[in-house]
């Protein structure tokens, strides 16, 4: 959510949508804001240290995907550059135990 205020500034639009799917819970997380190329996506999104922000540390992606992935749950994202970016958190409505 944080990364989306940054992304639209001061005129865009953040949605926020929940939604059950079969077994598990969906979060989605969508803006209009400056987007990310479909490279940055694949190569640098969820590693550590990687950033588009001047003052960025690139920590806050890959610490969320490994939390959702402890949970047992996915991440997705979908952008555009200049266009936007929806990112989707799904997680599991049964936790299952080791």
């Amino acid at each position: 959510l944080l990364n989306a205020c940054d992304a639209v500034g001061t005129d865009g639009r953040i949605t926020v949508e929940t939604a059950r799917h079969d077994q598990w819970v969906a979060l989605s997380i969508s803006d209009n804001g400056c987007g990310m190329t479909e490279q940055f996506v694949k190569n640098s999104l969820f590693r550590p240290f990687r950033s588009t922000k001047k003052k960025g540390l690139g920590i806050g992606m890959f610490q969320s995907k490994t939390i959702v992935e402890a949970h047992q749950g996915k991440i997705h994202v979908e952008s555009e550059l200049g266009v936007g970016t929806t990112f989707r958190v799904m997680l599991p409505l049964k936790y299952q135990t080791a």
